[in-house]
């Protein structure tokens, strides 16, 4: 029996960074940016179908959904990402909805030291 993948997100990141620069939005899996492990690449782009993050438009197809979209505005910035990681590590146990919830504090912070209302 196969090993078991484990989520990485600075994988699931990284993809969803990567998905949003190609033409249109558009990718297939054939187009996958070179990563040490293919496969694994391919099995992160399965969850992120499953998580709703990415929709498939057709047979090999795929693009960035709404969700996916909104994950990935929350960690873009590189600052609030590891920040985001340090908060996630020191919860010991955390789930893609705290790494959201955990960005966009991290995002209003910011905003409140730029001056920035948010309500």
């Amino acid at each position: 029996m196969g090993e078991v993948l484990k989520r990485d997100m600075e994988v699931i990141r990284n993809l969803l960074l990567w998905m949003e620069e190609q033409d249109e939005g558009l990718f297939i899996y054939q187009m996958l940016p070179p990563m040490p492990d293919y496969e694994s690449s391919m099995e992160h782009v399965q969850m992120l179908i499953s998580a709703g993050y990415v929709d498939q438009t057709a047979q090999k197809s795929f693009r960035i959904s709404w969700e996916g979209h909104e994950f990935l505005d929350k960690v873009r910035d590189d600052e609030i990402w590891r920040k985001t990681k340090e908060g996630a590590s020191s919860l010991g146990s955390w789930s893609v909805k705290i790494l959201g919830e955990l960005a966009s504090g991290y995002i209003r912070a910011k905003a409140a030291e730029l001056g920035l209302p948010l309500a």
